[in-house]
């Protein structure tokens, strides 16, 4: 029996189907992939292995090839080419070959393509591919073309948003980045002036950067600052991010959007003018700065506070335990 499990939406699995048949045409056009090994051919040549993922299957397949294409690895987006009918081989579906995407597409949600191993919360997976699907094209284009690359995606998704502050643990970053985006699109509720689609991208990448500003030490066992992040931070690494998808791979965007965004990301309220960054002058920008205060401050006062209310522990970087009112009996609205 092939390895194919098919999703339910819930991400639950069912009962894997005997039959092949029809799996060319259930399977969605990109699979990430999750796992590749590669063994001698029985006739020379390469034998190559590889499980992949997305949200709607999993499956594991396999090819013969004369070279190994070392572009190829964990991570990585593909493209099955079929072998004819489907037939499945010691539990492998064996296919043509699988190639490799290497050009980011606007149509893929690559929320669809995260790896359990990467995100076990799946409700942020599913928050974060509801803010995805409602952006405009130019937007998506942007965020896939920053995020195609799968180590970087990975990276973004699976780091903190601080070393000892707010969201500061596994999956911490992505977990505020969805909050900040979520948060600001509620704040612009009932009011006309603001592009929802700048405030929903905005929230997903303006701490993106964090990807490459901390890094995993496998000895410590703990998240580290990276020279990066000591050199350049996040905010510089963002923009570089940014510049370079729009110039590589021809995302199109309306000069006011693409402005926008950036101004959006980048104000900072009170900054010294000998640094060159602008005070906030755009509605975007003043309900994104809010929404990532609220989100980190709300996170700290959740994990410090009491059970009952009162005084919390506390904490060095904020410097005070955080008061707490606390919702008993006589307290609610």
């Amino acid at each position: 029996m092939a390895d194919i499990r098919m999703l339910a939406p819930a991400s639950t699995f069912s009962v894997p189907s005997t039959s092949t048949d029809h799996v060319p045409d259930k399977l969605p056009p990109t699979l990430r992939v999750q796992s590749i090994e590669r063994h001698p051919g029985a006739h020379g040549g390469i034998l190559n292995r590889a499980v992949l993922f997305h949200e709607q299957a999993s499956l594991s397949v396999e090819w013969l090839t004369r070279h190994a294409d070392i572009r190829l690895v964990r991570g990585s987006l593909a493209s099955i080419r079929w072998l004819g009918r489907p037939v499945c081989c010691d539990g492998y579906i064996r296919i043509s070959r699988l190639v490799l995407l290497e050009r980011p597409e606007a149509a893929a949600n690559l929320f669809s393509l995260v790896p359990r191993s990467w995100v076990s919360d799946r409700e942020l997976v599913v928050r974060a591919s509801a803010l995805w699907e409602g952006l405009p094209r130019g937007f998506r284009h942007l965020f896939n073309a920053m995020f195609w690359d799968g180590r970087r995606f990975q990276r973004y998704l699976m780091g903190p948003s601080s070393l000892g502050h707010h969201h500061s643990g596994l999956n911490g970053n992505f977990r505020h980045c969805i909050e900040v985006a979520e948060r600001a699109l509620r704040m612009a509720e009932g009011q006309g002036l603001a592009n929802r689609a700048i405030l929903a991208i905005g929230g997903l990448v303006h701490d993106a950067g964090k990807a490459d500003e901390y890094r995993f030490d496998h000895v410590r066992r703990c998240f580290t600052m990276s020279d990066r992040g000591a050199l350049i931070g996040h905010r510089e690494t963002l923009q570089q991010w940014i510049a370079a998808a729009m110039a590589s791979h021809r995302v199109i965007l309306p000069e006011a959007h693409y402005l926008g965004l950036i101004h959006a990301l980048i104000a900072a309220k009170g900054a010294p003018a000998w640094l060159g960054l602008r005070e906030p002058r755009s509605i975007e920008a003043t309900i994104l700065s809010m929404a990532d205060r609220l989100s980190g401050e709300e996170e700290l006062y959740t994990r410090l506070a009491p059970a009952e209310g009162g005084f919390g522990r506390y904490h060095r970087l904020l410097k005070y335990r955080p008061y707490v009112v606390g919702l008993g009996a006589g307290h609610g609205l």
